[in-house]
């Protein structure tokens, strides 16, 4: 019996590169330095993923398209179609036309997250007409709830977790930006108490180190978590 949470590699994709996210703070991004991979070309990265660590889904979070700057939807239909793996895309969608967009792309799962969802009544639209295709994000920094709407901001973990399940959602991804590449650790108070008072399945994003961190939320009852740099500089080997 595997008592590890599984992983779920990584992609931040800013201008077609994969980057180093750290913290939040886009703006200092700069490609990957890895020592699995050559470069940051993101099929070449996501090759690498599932060619090493035999995984079947990668998260990819389009930077571009989530601060309104662009998209780079078509380094995501490639890795689609040519690694052969299960994509999981936060591509800062807003409403539904959002996300009926991605999937006519091809993108087999779409993130609806808290810091980029117009509004509740836009969460509950998109669940209500693709429950198969989307999982929710609740998205923190140091703790609280971002929120680009009302409905969400400045909203207690426990609170907004309970309105994402009220949608019907199955799986939510608890992202703590403030530990993104910060190697430490991937367990807070606000990951603690969703896990303790929601029936979804978690998955946690943010400052995993190793593989005794993926058995720490496994006993916290997390099924997967979102890892990069980890996998980058060799610290979880296969």
């Amino acid at each position: 019996m595997n008592h590890e949470s599984r992983i779920i590699p990584v992609m931040d994709i800013m201008d077609a590169k994969v980057v180093h996210g750290v913290a939040g703070q886009r703006e200092k991004y700069e490609p990957i330095r890895s020592r699995i991979v050559k470069g940051s070309n993101p099929t070449d990265v996501a090759e690498v993923f599932r060619r090493i660590f035999g995984v079947e889904e990668i998260y990819i979070a389009d930077l571009d398209a989530i601060s309104g700057t662009g998209n780079n939807i078509s380094s995501v239909t490639e890795v689609v179609d040519s690694v052969g793996v299960g994509v999981m895309l936060d591509a800062g969608v807003r409403n539904k036309a959002d996300v009926e967009r991605l999937v006519e792309f091809g993108v087999p799962r779409v993130v609806i997250a808290t810091e980029t969802a117009h509004s509740y009544e836009d969460m509950m639209e998109i669940a209500e007409h693709h429950p198969e295709e989307v999982i929710g994000s609740l998205d923190l920094m140091n703790g609280k709830t971002l929120g680009s709407c009302s409905d969400f901001r400045d909203k207690n973990p426990v609170d907004a977790a309970g309105m994402m399940e009220s949608l019907g959602l199955r799986e939510l991804i608890v992202l703590e930006l403030a530990l993104v590449g910060s190697a430490r650790g991937p367990i807070h108070p606000g990951l603690v108490e969703v896990c303790r008072n929601t029936g979804m399945t978690i998955i946690a994003g943010g400052g995993v180190r190793n593989r005794e961190d993926l058995r720490e939320l496994h006993s916290l009852g997390v099924e997967a978590a979102l890892v990069a740099t980890a996998l980058h500089n060799e610290s979880i080997r296969p």
